[in-house]
């Protein structure tokens, strides 16, 4: 680590922390408040080829928040292009408004972006510090923007300093959240309603009923391959591409396994068909990498892998919230989940690219809000959302 602008007699520094290699996993942990910000999961992502630019707050007591940031090229596996800007991306590329490289302040693999740290544990007068480190960073790096994509819209602290730095902020988007607040899966489903269980349980005997059978895996590597191969096609099915991911990915995650992560794999007759990564903390479990064969996608197997085990993994490990992600809300809204609404924060390195990103996250953000009242059909009024602040 190397230091970054200090300040004299604030008594606190910023670093550069070039990779998390340079800080021990008992010093980073502490800091971790879900599952993405974990050690092991960011020496998995810095394996696959991701590239470190972290700022790093040390006090007198030594590392307080690490605030991780990428330079992101292209064809970085869920870059900024594919997951905020969707189709608009080809716009912005067609008119030589590309977005990489980029700094994107975000955990790796994941649609989270803030500090490891607790909300409002770093001030008004440090965050545009940091603020400013990142964007010195992206200056040298010869970044087009800096952006935080996915910003809960409740960290006031984060959009606040933000906007007083002339950050675009723009709506980006809902993910479902479910507390967990149950003892067993089944006083979870006894909590439903009359509908509701009866749409679990019509679930959970078609799943046992297709023959299919959950094994979670801390260990990984031997299914690796068969990881890869459903992955990539069931990419290619939803996006009529090449996944833009390492072709030894998963064995790059698995190795070396660490406590908080688990495959989640369901198979039919020996043959893989749907699977997930997880990890977690005791506040929060979150999941990515899901795929499913062409027929088993939306049907027992999927719920099954993204709502049913995690809530059985969330109970017996006593996980206070589950963050079951940006897809089939009118699903996850159903069986219990509360949507959060995030925001993407976004500066440009130049006024004229500052100008042509803003107009774009103004059209992304009215493309997204549009397709989620699609989805959400009659569950999109007000009590599908959360109005309290996150733990």
């Amino acid at each position: 680590m190397t230091s970054v602008a200090p300040e004299i007699g604030t008594g606190v520094n910023l670093l550069r922390v070039e990779g998390v290699a340079v800080v021990p996993a008992d010093q980073w942990n502490p800091l971790a408040r879900r599952g993405f910000h974990l050690h092991g999961w960011f020496a998995g992502a810095e394996r696959c080829g991701w590239r470190p630019r972290h700022v790093g707050v040390a006090g007198p007591d030594g590392l307080c928040a690490v605030v991780p940031a990428w330079l992101i090229a292209c064809g970085a596996a869920h870059d900024l292009h594919d997951r905020w800007l969707g189709p608009l991306g080809g716009i912005a590329s067609a008119a030589g408004l590309g977005l990489r490289p980029i700094l994107s302040v975000q955990s790796p693999f994941a649609q989270c972006s803030e500090p490891l740290a607790e909300p409002g544990a770093l001030p008004a007068a440090l965050l545009h510090r940091v603020f400013g480190a990142l964007e010195a960073e992206a200056e040298h790096a010869g970044a087009r923007a800096v952006a935080w994509p996915f910003v809960d819209a409740s960290r006031a602290d984060l959009i606040g300093v933000a906007r007083e730095r002339g950050y675009g902020v723009f709506y980006a988007g809902v993910t479902a959240r479910l507390r967990v607040e149950w003892p067993s899966f089944d006083d979870y489903v006894a909590s439903r309603s009359k509908n509701v269980r009866r749409t679990i349980r019509a679930d959970l005997r078609a799943f046992q009923g297709a023959a299919l059978r959950t094994a979670a895996a801390s260990d990984f590597r031997r299914e690796a391959p068969g990881m890869d191969t459903l992955y990539r096609d069931d990419f290619r099915r939803r996006n009529g591409r090449g996944a833009p991911t390492p072709a030894d990915l998963f064995e790059r995650l698995a190795a070396p396994t660490y406590p908080a992560c688990l495959a989640l794999l369901a198979t039919e007759r020996e043959r893989l068909v749907g699977m997930s990564l997880n990890v977690w903390t005791p506040r929060v479990l979150d999941g990515t990498f899901a795929a499913f064969s062409p027929e088993h996608a939306g049907g027992p197997a999927y719920y099954n892998d993204f709502c049913y085990e995690p809530v059985r993994l969330a109970c017996r490990r006593g996980i206070a919230m589950i963050d079951l992600g940006a897809s089939a809300l009118y699903a996850k809204v159903l069986r219990g989940a509360l949507l959060h609404r995030r925001m993407v924060l976004i500066r440009g390195t130049s006024p004229v690219a500052h100008r042509a990103l803003s107009a774009l996250g103004r059209l992304a953000g009215k493309r997204t809000a549009a397709k989620e009242r699609v989805a959400l059909g009659a569950l999109g009024g007000s009590r599908s959302f959360a109005v309290e602040p996150d733990a």
